[in-house]
């Protein structure tokens, strides 16, 4: 058996796009030739049976192991060979012929982000509700209807995220956020939502903060300024509110 790790670039965060370029290309598109691990994921970690190199490739891309959910092997991709009997132990990195060893900070690399996430989804006027919702930049920002911005308001690493413009561009209020003390810390405008923060990438909420945050923002609010102070009223939507 040869233990092995796979690293592919984050598409998201490839932002000078060596994203599938061969090795020579890379200093064509970036600062340095060498390779950057800050923008790799780790999408595979375990023991397959291969003799040498083709062998992992070929397996990655015509029987990939069950509960893979890296893309099939291909040009820009790293493979790490932790240990073998048959292979030099080593990063490789895939080109556009062949494999070439190469060094590469693999603490850099970061875990692989869920497809979807699991989250408590909050909108004005309507009750709380559990969505499933793409973990993509593009995802996420179409969930809050624009440019994300996350708050941490609570003990626990859980946040919200909002849309970092929904005051300014005219979205509706949402919800009201409270301090340990009770008092009001911000007003959310726009639809947002609570996820898990705990890792490098937003995660899902596990059943019971899902149950717990669900019940905590459930209903709608309005707001009213008595004296001086704003203040939140929850409030039961009507069906015909619910259906919009």
């Amino acid at each position: 058996m040869t233990d092995i790790r796979i690293y592919q670039i984050d598409l998201d965060r490839d932002h000078d796009g060596v994203a599938f370029e061969p090795y020579a290309s890379l200093s064509r598109w970036q600062d340095s030739p060498d390779v950057n691990a800050s923008l790799y994921e780790t999408v595979f970690k375990g023991e397959i049976e291969a003799k040498d190199i083709e062998d992992i490739y070929r397996i990655f891309n015509t029987e990939k192991p069950e509960g893979y959910e890296g893309r099939s092997l291909s040009v820009s991709d790293v493979v790490e060979i932790v240990k073998s009997d048959d292979i030099r132990p080593g990063f490789y990195y895939c080109d556009s012929i062949g494999f070439k060893i190469i060094p590469f900070e693999a603490e850099l690399a970061q875990e692989m982000r869920e497809k979807n996430i699991t989250v408590v989804m909050l909108e004005p006027g309507k009750v709380a509700r559990t969505a499933v919702i793409g973990s993509s930049l593009e995802d996420l920002q179409k969930a809050v209807g624009g440019c994300i911005e996350a708050f941490y308001p609570f003990e626990e690493e859980v946040c919200i995220v909002c849309n970092d413009e929904g005051k300014m561009n005219g979205m509706s209020p949402c919800r009201a956020v409270y301090g340990e003390d009770g008092k009001m810390m911000d007003i959310i405008f726009g639809p947002c939502f609570i996820c898990d923060c705990s890792g490098e990438n937003f995660g899902s909420l596990s059943q019971d903060q899902i149950k717990r945050y669900t019940e905590q923002f459930r209903n709608p609010e309005r707001y009213y300024r008595i004296d001086g102070d704003i203040k939140a009223v929850s409030y039961e939507p009507k069906v015909t509110d619910l259906a919009r």
